[in-house]
């Protein structure tokens, strides 16, 4: 969780925020670098979550999460290539995980590959412990296609798992 109780940062962004301002380097694990980086990019700050990537990478070179979080800040700055890349060498070490994927998906998304990406995000379906963003991402595929039906199908599927989901609902 990004905030305590409070409503103030949790412990590991408080610690990460004075970091950056002594330009001192402490140690956090792999999972508290996900949650940094999941707090700025919820809260747009792109460039902060860059640094906990870049700093998270430094510390945990090996860590697969903290590489899909790179990917997905490289897909969104439209650094394709080199996203493709990172997936091709985690895909080796870990063929399983869905998040690959959806990544990939995206990708072909925003290539306007979209039959290639609702391809992907089905094998990530095959994968996935919890399917719901995965359906919100396939409906939205679908509308890209003009296959409303398939949309409408995949969007109620989202509906399903959570009755408030206002964004499947429109």
């Amino acid at each position: 969780m990004a905030f305590n109780s409070n409503g103030k940062p949790s412990k590991p962004i408080a610690k990460f925020e004075s970091m950056l301002k002594t330009d001192d380097v402490y140690f956090f694990d792999a999972e508290d670098f996900e949650d940094i980086i999941h707090h700025y990019l919820n809260n747009g700050k792109i460039s902060l979550a860059k640094k906990a990537i870049r700093i998270g990478l430094q510390q945990h070179p090996d860590a697969i999460e903290l590489r899909l979080l790179d990917v997905e800040v490289l897909v969104f700055e439209n650094n394709l290539d080199v996203a493709e890349r990172i997936l091709d060498d985690l895909q080796l070490l870990d063929s399983g995980n869905e998040e690959i994927y959806i990544q990939r998906a995206n990708i072909y998304s925003k290539k306007d590959n979209h039959e290639a990406a609702v391809l992907l995000l089905h094998q990530a379906l095959e994968m996935a412990e919890e399917s719901f963003d995965i359906y919100s991402l396939l409906g939205m595929e679908y509308l890209f296609m003009d296959d409303f039906q398939q949309a409408k199908v995949n969007f109620m599927k989202c509906v399903a798992f959570d009755e408030e989901d206002y964004s499947s609902l429109y």
